[in-house]
């Protein structure tokens, strides 16, 4: 089991005192807290703006779409709760006897630890169309055991500071709309001991941002990256996206004037002036901001997804039928992956495969 540094072990006993206290006494909203909440509001006003129809698309999301499998060291879920985005959370000793689907999201917090069902459980989810989110240590942890050869961590660990970064932007589907101001670039917070990314198949993977200062720190720009397996895709992304203590982050280049924010309408900087979220710093604003809208339009993108996967499962057995130890109900969904002679091989939209007699596998 990988040793947690001093530094961010002494980082976790705040937010665990303050769930213990929240059931005594009541807390004062913390700076993050705030933080998240001003940069909800403003995702909010800023996709009615730019794209209200993914806005419908993500308030329409229900709950059992969002699978998010809770962690000591990142806290995805309020950051979906602060952007009123429902998801169920589930322990990690429960995801290998979870019903997951190919049409879900599952968020997994760090730092990704879970018994090796749990690790099967998920690329079995992933190769039947899931799409998988994945933070900090889960690269280790997680993602480079279920999914070999892809990505793996460095063996090393970052600093705490915060990096500017490059988005890619032929990726602009993931990582649209992610700035406040324009000609700028995202600020990356960065707690001691996140693992950098090596990428082991580069045909596959695709960087969708990089860091400079990473690559010249640690050998290792990436900050996000994305690769396909099978029908489903995976996201990774250095460090956390919910911030558990102040990062040191003096250097960063932001904003400290609203002034300065031109990317936002000026309904949108009113809005913010009169918010009683309106005392957090642009700059803490900015990173809560990108973080956010990259989960929107993961979400969105999944849902868009979704309709092509639609056409993928479209085979249906006639009678119940045993696939990989596990009997399916008639009407299941099925891919049908190949045919040869009277044995046809498929897959479920759990991601289990096997062989069935092709007579009892028709087109819907």
């Amino acid at each position: 089991m990988t040793t947690m540094p001093a530094r961010r072990a002494q980082t976790l006993s705040i937010p665990i005192l303050c769930f213990v206290l929240a059931g005594l006494v009541p807390l004062a909203v913390s700076a993050g807290e705030r933080a998240e909440r001003a940069a909800a509001e403003m995702l909010e006003r800023r996709m009615g703006e730019l794209a209200p129809e993914d806005l419908a698309a993500l308030r329409a999301v229900k709950d059992r779409e969002i699978v998010v499998v809770r962690g000591s060291m990142d806290h995805i879920e309020q950051i979906l709760a602060a952007a009123r985005i429902p998801h169920t959370l589930i322990d990690p000793a429960d995801v290998g006897g979870f019903d997951f689907r190919w049409d879900q999201v599952v968020m997994v917090n760090c730092p990704g630890q879970m018994p090796d069902a749990g690790v099967e459980r998920i690329a079995r989810f992933v190769r039947a169309g899931g799409l998988l989110y994945t933070t900090d240590w889960a690269l280790l942890n997680l993602v480079q055991k279920a999914f070999p050869g892809t990505i793996v961590h460095t063996g090393g660990g970052t600093g705490d500071h915060v990096t500017p970064v490059r988005v890619h932007t032929q990726h602009s589907d993931l990582m649209s709309n992610l700035l406040l101001r324009e000609q700028s670039q995202p600020q990356w917070w960065l707690e001691g001991g996140s693992y950098p990314i090596r990428v082991l198949d580069p045909e596959r993977v695709e960087v969708l941002a990089s860091s400079a200062q990473m690559g010249d720190r640690y050998g290792a720009p990436p900050v996000v990256v994305r690769f396909r397996w099978d029908d489903g895709e995976v996201i990774h992304v250095v460090s956390h996206f919910y911030r558990q203590a102040a990062t040191q982050g003096a250097q960063v280049a932001a904003a400290e004037s609203l002034d300065e924010m031109t990317g936002l309408s000026d309904a949108d900087k009113e809005a913010f002036a009169r918010s009683e979220n309106a005392t957090v710093s642009t700059s803490e604003l900015e990173s809560s901001y990108a973080f956010q809208q990259m989960t929107a339009n993961l979400v969105v993108g999944k849902g868009k997804r979704n309709q092509e996967l639609e056409r993928t499962y479209r085979w249906r057995n006639t009678t119940p039928v045993t696939v990989a130890g596990r009997e399916l109900p008639a009407g299941s969904r099925l891919k049908r992956l190949e045919t040869q002679g009277d044995r046809t091989r498929v897959r479920d939209d759990r991601g289990y495969e096997g062989w069935v007699e092709t007579a009892l596998v028709e087109e819907k």
